[in-house]
């Protein structure tokens, strides 16, 4: 891809914009050419039409009361190059007899003029016999360009008789800058008219983009609807373009593996954890009788509490475990029954104020929270945020427990006060067995399934958990559940 297109994110914009440039540089140069050719052919016909007046009888055989008609008559000849601008004259007529005196000079002859003006053509027929200057010789006379004030004349001359046989001099000069500002405002016109027909291009390739990425849109919708509740669903190769059918196919074969693999991971989850759930219970009553009996033995009393407490940590892993493996699998079933969380908070808050007496504790509750759900599992989420806000929050820090209704959602908010946790760690903190180095730095128990096993819980209320954007010295973690 062009280096100048990578920051732009969007592949179908780069297609469009790679579209639009090209036709953009093509159309322009198509004009810039055209108008110059153009202009080009008009500046060559108004040459031949002054030459072809020059040349012809209309000046030569033109009595003295007929020079104001003959003016009119050439303007009207060039009428068509350029508009009538008030007091700049298309074209203007100097006549003078063989002594050099004016027999015509038009009404807006600018001064300074004078002193500019080429030669009559044939040179040197003023003064000469009239036999000589009776007729042009063959060829055409040449045309001097002058450049006065804001107006540019191209002017040409010649030497001719009148009828009686008197010389005289003509000059006809034609205004080039007026057929040059009829060009530039054509012109304008055109850059105008090609505005919207970039914008054509665009939308237009904007659209083929997206009708050309649709067969990555298909495949990326029947990627995200791969999930463990519905079962892979093929992309036809038929129904798409030819140059995407091997794609597909690829990628249907890996959809099949990923969805064998993945009802393989989950049904192993859920056997081994259903295996070990009976073991464990059943050694972790009969470590609760040898306990009974060790009341004399404080060593091995002390080991056996050791070991209790690990066989419990085993047997909530497993009860996690089997949460997830359920939840995966789509038979997390719950009795969505309308329950009010106002008791259960209140229990957290004994909680905390019993497990940091040091700490404040910030408490916004209304006088209920009802929602609908499992008071068990919903339960559980809440003590898991619970515990890890004590958990991890800076020494005697406070814990902040709020709940607030907006709109048909409940957002339940459990802070701390933190050092803050690393944004490249934020997001995987929902992962699965996934600890954050303040975990491990500060050796807190635990395996890193309780914030994944609670956002499973709060999606299968179809509600949410997020940890919310940093804030300095505060992090919050926010359950969103609809409300009754």
């Amino acid at each position: 891809m062009t280096r100048w297109l990578l920051p732009m994110r969007s592949f179908r914009a780069r297609v469009a914009l790679l579209a639009v440039v090209p036709a953009v540089i093509g159309i322009a140069l198509l004009v810039v050419f055209s108008m110059l050719a153009l202009a080009e052919r008009r500046h060559a016909v108004i040459d031949k039409i002054q030459r072809s007046q020059l040349a012809g009888p209309a000046l030569r055989d033109t009595h003295a009361h007929d020079w104001v008609a003959l003016e009119q008559q050439l303007d009207a000849s060039f009428s068509g190059f350029s508009d009538t601008v008030p007091e700049r004259p298309r074209v203007l007529l100097l006549v003078q007899d063989g002594r050099g005196r004016d027999l015509y000079r038009s009404r807006h002859w600018p001064a300074g003029l004078d002193a500019r003006l080429p030669t009559p053509y044939p040179a040197g027929c003023a003064g000469a016999a009239p036999a000589r200057c009776a007729a042009l010789p063959p060829g055409s006379p040449p045309l001097t360009d002058v450049v006065l004030g804001r107006d540019e004349w191209r002017i040409g001359a010649i030497g001719t008789v009148d009828a009686t046989g008197t010389p005289r001099h003509l000059w006809l000069a034609v205004n080039w800058t007026l057929p040059q500002a009829t060009m530039h405002a054509t012109a304008r016109h055109f850059y105008l008219a090609i505005l919207p027909m970039f914008l054509l291009v665009g939308v237009t390739a904007w659209l083929l983009a997206g009708r050309a990425m649709r067969p990555v849109d298909h495949l990326t919708a029947a990627m995200v609807a791969v999930n463990a509740n519905a079962q892979f669903e093929h992309v036809r190769p038929a129904d798409e373009a030819l140059e995407f059918a091997q794609l597909i196919n690829v990628f249907n074969d890996m959809g099949d593996r990923v969805q064998r693999s993945f009802t393989h991971a989950i049904r192993f989850s859920g056997n081994a954890a259903h295996e070990l759930k009976t073991p464990l219970t059943i050694l972790q009553g009969e470590l609760e009788r040898c306990f009974d009996r060790a009341t004399h033995d404080p060593v091995l009393e002390q080991s056996l509490t050791r070991m209790v407490d690990e066989v419990r940590g085993l047997d909530s892993i497993v009860r996690k475990l089997l949460l997830l493996s359920r939840a995966d699998a789509g038979q997390l079933q719950l009795p969505m029954t309308p329950v009010d969380l106002r008791p259960l908070l209140d229990e957290l808050v004994e909680d905390i104020a019993m497990l940091a007496p040091s700490g404040d504790v910030a408490l916004v509750l209304p006088p209920e929270v009802l929602v609908r759900g499992d008071i068990e599992l919903l339960g559980q989420v809440l003590r898991n945020l619970v515990s890890n806000a004590l958990k991890y929050r800076v020494a005697d820090g406070w814990i902040g427990l709020s709940a607030a209704r907006e709109g048909d959602v409940w957002n339940i908010d459990v802070a701390n006060a933190s050092n803050g946790i690393p944004a490249d760690q934020r997001e995987r903190l929902f992962e699965r067995f996934y600890r954050a180095d303040q975990a491990h730095n500060r050796r807190i128990a635990g395996v890193g399934l309780g914030l994944a096993l609670a956002r499973e819980i709060a999606h299968a209320h179809k509600g949410s958990l997020v940890l919310l954007a940093p804030v300095p010295k505060r992090e919050t973690f926010r359950l969103t559940l609809p409300a009754v």
